[in-house]
């Protein structure tokens, strides 16, 4: 009788806890809004999501959020929210502070100190909050210095300081903040991504063989290969002379006059208005870009596109009059479904060139 008492008590407890729970999750979720908030820097997703509490007059940091929250020498971290664990994912590697974290869904957590914090990133995302933390499953922990500021009644995250491979999360409630740096390797996570890809088009091969150019511009063989690839799908104009350009790097110059020919035979459209351009734009050959560019407004004076190319090519030069132009040429020649682009380049470019 009495083991049967125990187990129906301890039922009962368990109902009457469990239902205290689930009141308790239900007004908090209506006072600590869920939220998430994401940000691309390079390619690289990555995604805050968490419960945001409101101060309502308690004192926050040295208060609900204890200091040095260590006990007989075991951490009890803050969650970084309310609720529930926040969680922070990350679509590639990345590196936190300097410090190298792997792709992947991590449950955050903060070691909240006076003078510094330190932010854990834990392989258990799925956990309800710190009260399960086990360091254990630290990832990684950094520290950082908190900042005192103009007071916010609800927590907060958002990516700040936001550069090409870089940004800032800063988390900010009360009158605290705390920022980390994020940091990627843009030209690495492309090349994977395109390696891991399946049935790659000629594009894409062409892509990967600029990428390795850019991780290592003596990579000749490695993009080489990759342009092979293309060539095989699809042999075009830009695999063809993107070939031509590697192999008179390479010191080959018959094999790249051979390639030059076969790619300027498949020119059509706006290949002529990249190529000439990347000449000067991206390998700085100002003479060679014009001679390509004013060659092909000879050869093709009533092509729209060869007069748009060498118009981009004097605004480049500062040549404002020349700009002008090409442009009113671009526009007279220019199809019905590029006349209001055309247009409005001629029209802009003018009001410029008379004011």
């Amino acid at each position: 009788m009495k083991h049967s008492i125990s187990i129906s008590t301890s039922f009962l407890l368990l109902l009457i806890g469990g239902f205290t729970f689930a009141q308790d999750m239900v007004g908090t979720t209506r006072v600590s809004q869920r939220a998430s908030v994401i940000q691309r820097i390079g390619t690289t997703d990555v995604t805050v999501v968490y419960h945001s509490p409101l101060a309502k007059g308690r004192k926050i940091f040295g208060g609900i959020v204890p200091y040095n929250f260590v006990v007989d020498g075991k951490e009890y971290p803050w969650r970084a929210g309310s609720n529930r664990n926040t969680t922070i994912e990350f679509t590639h590697d990345v590196k936190i502070e300097g410090k190298e974290l792997k792709a992947g869904s991590y449950g955050l957590h903060i070691l909240v100190f006076e003078k510094k914090w330190t932010v854990i990133f834990s392989n258990n995302y799925e956990s309800w909050g710190s009260f399960q933390y086990d360091a254990k499953d630290d990832a990684l922990r950094v520290d950082v210095v908190p900042e005192t500021v103009t007071y916010q009644e609800w927590l907060s995250y958002n990516f700040v300081d936001r550069e090409a491979e870089s940004a800032k999360v800063e988390l900010i409630w009360a009158t605290k903040r705390v920022r980390f740096e994020i940091s990627v390797d843009v030209n690495n996570n492309l090349l994977k991504d395109l390696q891991a890809k399946e049935d790659k088009t000629a594009r894409e091969y062409v892509a990967l063989a600029r990428e390795e150019l850019k991780k290592n511009a003596s990579n000749h063989e490695a993009a080489l290969a990759w342009l092979e690839e293309s060539i095989k799908l699809e042999s075009n104009f830009q695999n063809k002379m993107m070939k031509a350009d590697l192999l008179d790097e390479m010191g080959k110059k018959k094999e790249a006059k051979s390639a030059r020919e076969e790619g300027l035979s498949l020119a059509q459209g706006f290949d002529w208005y990249y190529y000439g351009l990347s000449k000067y734009l991206l390998k700085g050959d100002k003479k060679e870009s014009y001679k390509i560019l004013s060659k092909n407004v000879k050869d093709n004076p009533e092509n729209w596109i060869a007069h748009l190319a060498l118009g981009e090519y004097y605004i480049k030069e500062d040549n404002q009059s020349k700009v002008v132009e090409h442009f009113a040429k671009a526009f007279e020649y220019a199809p019905d479904n590029w006349r209001n682009y055309a247009r409005y380049l001629y029209l802009s470019n003018k009001l410029i060139l008379e004011n």
